[in-house]
């Protein structure tokens, strides 16, 4: 996938999976901004590793931001989990 549509795809799975992983979201900027990074930072990390299917739009590019969106919430909220929206 290009960058563009990580970001968007980045937006949109950090805020579904806000709502699956915290269940209420504390913040729309921060979980999507958690979402955009998790999702840029997978797909260039799959796309360094040699995977080129991660760079197409396809259901495995959609599994590695979803992936990477999750991975990227679940760690601040763990590291964080006193972070409350204000």
């Amino acid at each position: 996938m290009s960058i563009g549509i990580w970001i968007v795809t980045g937006l949109l799975v950090g805020f579904v999976t806000s709502k699956l992983v915290v269940r209420s979201g504390y913040g729309l900027k921060r979980d999507l901004g958690l979402g955009v990074t998790g999702a840029v930072l997978a797909g260039l990390i799959f796309g360094a590793v040699g995977t080129p299917e991660a760079n197409g739009i396809d259901v495995f590019g959609l599994v590695v931001t979803l992936a990477g969106a999750t991975a990227a919430l679940i760690t601040y909220y763990t590291l964080f989990p006193h972070v409350r929206a204000r």
